[in-house]
């Protein structure tokens, strides 16, 4: 059972949000005393839902962090007292508050918390991760170099690994180390923060990283690619000015009409690095020049626009004004300002330096040959002593500033930043472009400083960083959420996976069943997730409606989603890895064939197993015939009778087919013609014909609805006769078809057959079909449905296993046995 103590994640989850909020605060300081009244009204407004982040937890574990309360309160006084002052635009107050009040008591806030769990004082593993190799195999030598001998001065371990090593199970690692001059392979336990290669967004990420990032502090989070960043920066107005006029390259009209309004444009890859696949164009007249690096092409108009075709619109580019930067000896120039948080988090100019090329390329990249030197030498020679002094004060100012700025407008998540400025002749700075992992090609051992403490300052505060990246903007967000936290309680947590548009009057049953058995429930679907925070927005049933609530991951989840192992489900799946499913068998339809195939092979069950064959000519389906005179032909893979053809042969040689409502008759070469184009849809089945009908001439099947129960053995839930209203198939209610109790229709339609012997013999049948079904696979299932035949001497005939989700008649039965096994579930896992 659980427990009203928090989690360690929990404690993760309000220290980073703390961490957070006193960043954040500060931020705000420094805004309100530049009076700008935009940047500060949303800053105050993330701060606001940080501290309702934050209170929400306290409510529900008010045993754990009684302390923490007191704190609350004041900081909820100084929040309102804040707020009516900066409507009315009066900075002095708000600057008083801010500084006496309300970042003091954050900081007593975040103290409260650190005292509660801290690793401090204990040697720290620093786990070096790269999902797909590992990283001795990617990183070049010198920074391994430098992040061993500096790992070494701050006395913290490394560990070197990549998916492959890491065993959940075991909770063990085969990582590569260094020790005694030589690497070596060794078993160890998971690290205590993670310095991650390759930063990704959340949908790329592997199941490895994303269950390693539940479990451990990861160092790195991203900027976006090309076009994000300066999306952003746009969106928050401030900086906006540095960025160069670009567009997304969509047609070969934007390109030109760009170039006949600038003649020179730049052509960058969305997402590249080190200056690959980056073209400087030029137009003069009908004639176009384009330069890639030291190479240079002229082309006409057709073969401009061909290249446009070729190589822009192949990949993601964007066109950019040209903004020129160069020497007086014409040789191009940019700055680039590598940017890391130190062992404290706080921003530091690890190296700041031009990087200048040829006069003969239009890049300043040294990865493509270009040089570097002092930043206020270059600055100074090119500028005078005066002016390049200045720009050199200037630039590490601003350095520090947008990094700052770029931080929090991604959630403070950020460790290292590579800026790309530029001075025009104007002495005018832009922004070429912010990117993550920057070259360090001459200062590793000055990076490797940072990257050990930072690290190390991660894994002592315990905190946990997250950015929009990580995050799908179709899921729930319980940061921006205003939600209310679910009480947690000693209770078992039944969640339901469902999908958006279900019907839910088989919830409303399951939630009077887990309130009559003492349990949790509450429905969600995917999109209700919040995979960073692992909460979900469910849906609880209170007085008659559903209520929206936070709430934690469950103990045990009924699946009625059924999405398991279909393309674009897979991570609602993984992501709740770990957790009891009442079904784990995957998604869709089974295989007809692969079902009597595996039953059959038992012959136990060859005197209810319907003669069939799988279809691999036209041939198969007409010998068929001519042996039992009517045969359905069906899909392989199918539901719903979709697809679904009833065949006979008539006196006259000629055929009858029926699908649904539409009946038709053919000669053996129309049928043939009719057969081969419905062959090249798909797989079929054909089968014997079973003549199941009632004393009225309809066709009918018994479903036998299938759960297990409090003891997770096989009950029946229901067992009702179901009326088809067209020639040979069965309709679900829901296209026309109808019910009937068993009995009263088995006395009236088989009068000659005693009803209660005959239903029992159904019974028998359906739990050998049952038992033996599920011998086959190792997933578990807590629901079937089978679909029987009853021939005019009333023996019973398998017709289909339904394993997907079966067709709910009564929903109270379901739930009476669908809550009580999920307990059972629960209860084997925490036992």
């Amino acid at each position: 059972m659980n427990n009203l103590a928090l989690t360690d994640n929990q404690f993760i989850q309000i220290k980073n949000i703390s961490d957070t909020l006193i960043e954040a605060t500060v931020h705000f300081a420094k805004n309100i005393s530049k009076r700008e009244f935009i940047q500060s009204v949303h800053i105050f407004s993330s701060i606001v839902e940080g501290y309702e982040a934050i209170s929400k937890i306290v409510a529900v574990y008010d045993t754990d962090l009684k302390s923490a309360k007191d704190f609350l309160k004041k900081i909820e006084n100084n929040l309102v007292l804040t707020a009516t002052h900066l409507e009315q635009k009066n900075y002095i107050k708000v600057t008083e508050i801010v500084q006496f009040s309300l970042l003091p008591n954050l900081e007593r806030l975040n103290k409260a918390f650190t005292n509660v769990r801290s690793i401090k004082n204990s040697t720290i593993t620093i786990g070096i991760y790269f999902d797909k190799q590992n990283p001795i195999e990617v990183y070049p030598k010198e920074r391994i170099d430098a992040l061993l001998k500096e790992s070494n001065l701050q006395q913290a371990n490394l560990i070197f690994f990549s998916s492959e090593d890491v065993n959940f199970e075991t909770k063990k690692i085969d990582a590569s180390v260094f020790q005694d001059g030589e690497w070596k392979k060794v078993s160890t336990d998971f690290p205590d923060v993670i310095n991650n290669i390759g930063i990704t967004a959340k949908h790329q990420q592997s199941i490895t990283e994303r269950k390693l990032r539940r479990m451990i502090p990861f160092t790195s989070f991203g900027v976006g690619n090309k076009f994000h960043l300066p999306a952003m920066m746009v969106k928050y107005r401030r900086f906006a000015e540095l960025l160069v006029p670009f567009k997304v390259v969509t047609d070969e009209d934007i390109v030109n009409e760009y170039l006949s309004n600038e003649q020179m444009a730049v052509l960058k890859p969305i997402s590249g690095a080190r200056g690959e696949r980056i073209y400087f164009v030029k137009k003069k007249g009908n004639r176009f020049t384009v330069s890639e690096h030291q190479q240079e092409r002229i082309l006409n108009q057709d073969k401009f626009n061909d290249w446009i075709q070729t190589t822009l619109l192949k990949f993601s580019y964007m066109i950019q004004r040209y903004v020129e930067c160069k020497t007086k000896d014409g040789e191009p120039f940019d700055i680039r300002a590598h940017m890391q948080k130190d062992k404290k988090g706080k921003w530091q100019i690890t190296r700041i330096y031009p990087r200048i090329g040829s006069k003969h390329s239009i890049l300043s990249n040294i990865s493509r040959g270009g040089r570097t030197e002092e930043l206020k030498t270059l600055l100074v020679k090119e500028f005078g002593d005066a002016k390049g002094r200045n720009y050199d004060k200037e630039l590490r100012k601003l350095s520090l500033e947008l990094t700052e700025y770029l931080d929090r407008i991604h959630n403070f998540s950020l460790d290292e930043l590579g800026l790309d400025l530029a001075i025009d002749k104007t002495g005018r700075f832009w922004l070429h472009e912010a990117n993550n992992g920057p070259q360090s090609t001459y200062h590793e051992e000055a990076r490797a400083v940072n990257t050990i403490g930072y690290a190390i300052y991660i894994a002592e505060n315990r905190i946990v960083k997250h950015n929009q990246f990580q995050n799908s903007p179709k899921q729930f967000n319980v940061k921006t959420s205003s939600l209310p936290f679910a009480k947690v309680d000693s209770r078992y947590r039944i969640g339901m996976l469902k999908s958006k548009n279900e019907d839910d009057k088989l919830a409303v049953a399951c939630a009077y069943v887990a309130h009559y058995e003492n349990v949790q429930f509450y429905t969600f679907t995917p999109n209700d997730i919040d995979y960073n925070e692992m909460l979900i927005k469910g849906q609880f049933y209170e007085n008659g409606k559903w209520v929206s609530k936070i709430v934690e991951y469950p103990n045990v989840i009924y699946d009625r989603f059924r999405l398991k192992g279909v393309k674009g489900f897979n991570s609602v799946y993984e992501e709740l890895e770990g957790i009891p499913f009442t079904n784990e068998f995957y998604g869709n339809s089974i295989s007809k064939l692969e079902v009597y195939d595996k039953l059959k092979s038992t012959d136990e069950l060859n005197d209810i197993i319907i003669p069939y064959k799988k279809v691999e000519k036209i041939r198969d389906i007409l010998q068929y015939i001519d042996e039992y005179g009517a045969v359905i032909l069906k899909p392989e893979v199918g539901s719903f009778a979709k697809g679904v053809h009833y065949i006979s042969k008539q006196q006259n040689n000629k055929y009858f087919v029926v699908e649904k409502d539409k009946e038709t008759d053919h000669s053996e070469i129309s049928l043939r013609k009719y057969l081969n184009e419905l062959l090249d849809r798909g797989h079929f089945i054909v089968q014997q014909y079973i003549n199941t009908r009632t004393i009225d001439g309809q066709p009918f099947d018994i479903r036998v609805h299938m759960m297990k129960d409090r003891n997770d053995e096989w009950s029946f839930a229901s067992i009702y006769p179901r009326i088809g209203i067209h020639y040979a198939t069965i309709s679900s209610t829901g296209t026309g078809g109808y019910i009937g109790g068993l009995i009263g229709f088995l006395e009236r339609n088989l009068p000659m057959k005693q009803s209660n012997k005959l239903e029992q013999t159904i019974k028998t049948v359906a739990k050998n079909v049952t038992n033996t079904f599920t011998s086959f696979y190792d997933e578990r299932f807590n629901e079937i449905a089978l679909d029987l035949a009853l021939n005019t001497n009333a023996a019973p005939y398998l017709i289909e296993v339904n394993v997907n989700k079966p067709g709910i008649i009564s929903h109270f039965d379901i739930a009476q046995l669908a809550i009580p096994n999920a307990i059972y579930l629960a209860e084997k896992t925490t036992k």
